[in-house]
């Protein structure tokens, strides 16, 4: 794949710094789900606690994504992830000193206000650095590097846990942000300015009823409906699928550190391939969407493996189920931010991610929040399958609306405007 001459190769390094703050972002929610056995037993947290401490970042997520999508569109990446990056690592240092669950209730809070920025901001920058045919490869190479994370977390956890206690999995990542903030904001400085972006449609403000022009888009609104359908279930299965290996299969935490490395690694490499082929569909002329929306159909395809995963009783078949389902649920969620790429202007971008967010976000709490009581009752079996059923739904919902309603046949620097 070769650069377009108006890119500096400092897009490359302003990449890396973007995975790194991607990487950031999946450690600090991943550590809190790995030690939930382990923080049951130190400090007597239940089920119900737990689904409380998955509300209490969910709340404040969800909300600020009503907000920062504007001030990232209107203040710029530069110094909009650099705060949020700060503050995230601040919350997790918080965690790491915790004594009992009303101070992980703060740092979760003070996390979830401080992630809402960052899919936003690293979409943003990287629609900024990178021309329409790459963006998709662009964005898989920055999640590959966030993959990394999760991929090194399990073990990662589970030897520092082991060796030195639970807090230090906390300290160490929210004291490597800062670090991250600060190369962050050097990578701007030494890069120069970014390489003139392709004529936009401007059929949408930059300032004022941002999100009523942004809902007048039916493209749009089928995007974000079908994420409000399907996100709940992938925020459960985020936060609920190492409890599940632990409490239901029987993994110890050792042997958590030793197999769940697997899903995230078969993810990057699915991720990697497909958007290759996603962009090469642009390059043959198909439309940004369509395009797009074949790596969400073709990651629904998989959906049938949550429906599996309370039915098995072994550890080979959970870690190839919790793989299939890791991969068709990371897919959704990072391909949909592209595929917003694709239907807004990008000074409108962050906003339409973040007003999309938020959306799939408030049916995210309201099934968080009463899952750890479903499970005390009645086993795991009820959330995984209902949650399984909700990507098929969204997906033929994108399908139909995309393949048999969305007439316009363009390019990604077109977006729609009406």
């Amino acid at each position: 794949m070769n650069e377009r001459p108006s890119t500096p190769r400092a897009a490359w390094w302003i990449l890396f710094i973007l995975g790194c703050a991607f990487a950031l972002f999946a450690s600090d929610r991943a550590v809190l789900g790995i030690l939930k056995t382990t923080l049951s037993t130190e400090i007597g947290m239940t089920n119900s606690a737990y689904s409380m401490l998955v509300t209490a970042f969910m709340v404040p997520y969800t909300v600020m994504y009503l907000f920062v999508g504007g001030w990232i569109d209107r203040i710029g990446t530069k110094l909009m992830l650099a705060a949020c990056v700060s503050l995230m690592s601040l919350a997790t240092v918080i965690a790491g000193t915790a004594h009992g669950i009303p101070q992980l209730f703060v740092a979760r809070f003070v996390l979830g206000v401080a992630e809402a920025g960052i899919v936003p901001a690293v979409t943003v920058a990287i629609f900024t650095w990178f021309a329409p045919e790459r963006r998709a490869v662009a964005y898989s190479l920055a999640n590959t590097i966030q993959q990394t994370a999760y991929i090194l977390s399990p073990p990662f956890v589970a030897l520092i846990t082991l060796s030195f206690g639970w807090r230090w999995s906390f300290l160490i990542p929210g004291l490597s942000g800062f670090v991250i903030a600060a190369l962050w904001l050097h990578a701007n400085f030494i890069a120069g300015a970014p390489p003139p972006v392709e004529a936009e449609a401007v059929g949408i403000p930059v300032s004022g009823s941002r999100f009523r022009a942004l809902l007048a888009l039916p493209a749009v609104r089928v995007l974000i409906l079908a994420r409000i359908i399907s996100d709940p279930f992938w925020f459960f299965f985020q936060y609920w699928q190492t409890a599940f290996l632990q409490e239901r299969i029987g993994f110890s935490l050792a042997r958590i550190g030793q197999l769940t490395w697997i899903p995230p690694l078969a993810y990057v490499l699915a991720a990697l391939c497909l958007s290759a082929f996603s962009d090469r569909l642009i390059a043959r002329g198909w439309s940004a969407p369509k395009s797009r929306l074949v790596l969400i159909l073709a990651a629904t395809a998989l959906s049938p493996a949550a429906f599996l995963l309370p039915l098995v009783h072994t550890e080979f078949a959970a870690i190839v189920l919790i793989t299939v389902t890791w991969t068709m649920c990371a897919t959704w969620l990072n391909m949909s931010s592209v595929f917003m790429g694709a239907l807004v202007p990008r000074h409108s971008l962050a906003s339409a991610i973040g007003l999309m967010s938020a959306l799939g976000g408030v049916t995210s709490i309201l099934f968080n929040a009463v899952v750890g009581t479903i499970i005390d009752r009645f086993g795991y079996g009820v959330p995984f399958f209902v949650g399984a059923c909700l990507h098929p739904v969204a997906a033929a919902l994108l399908a139909w609306y995309f393949f048999l309603k969305y007439a316009p046949a363009r390019t990604e620097s077109e977006p729609v405007a009406a």
